[in-house]
């Protein structure tokens, strides 16, 4: 399953720096395996980054998944928040959240 957490659309200055001339929108999603994992309260959260480009007449969806990060809710919600403040795209959304990951474990 998955419910939406929030979405972006990059800004004109940020699209015109990296040269791409169409609107790029930017929607993240938590996810979790099953309603049985929650029934035993085993739920693995996981994010989804969904990259939506208007170019033209055309739409080009590109999305990542990474599933099975965290059991802690409040965690992986604070990492979706820095995913979208941040405007992060599926391409480095993994690369990103490894180094979160990390990050937190860290301050352990």
């Amino acid at each position: 399953m998955k419910y939406f957490f929030g979405c972006t659309f990059m800004s004109l200055d940020e699209l015109t720096d990296i040269g791409v001339k169409y609107p790029i929108k930017l929607e993240y999603y938590k996810t979790t395996a099953n309603e049985e994992e929650k029934q035993n309260n085993e739920v693995k959260y996981g994010i989804e980054v969904v990259k939506t480009s208007y170019i033209k007449e055309k739409v080009d969806i590109e999305r990542k998944i990474i599933p099975n990060i965290l059991t802690d809710e409040p965690k992986i919600d604070n990492i979706l928040n820095k995913l979208k403040v941040n405007k992060v795209t599926p391409i480095s959304a993994e690369y990103i959240i490894e180094d979160l990951l990390k990050e937190n474990e860290l301050k352990k």
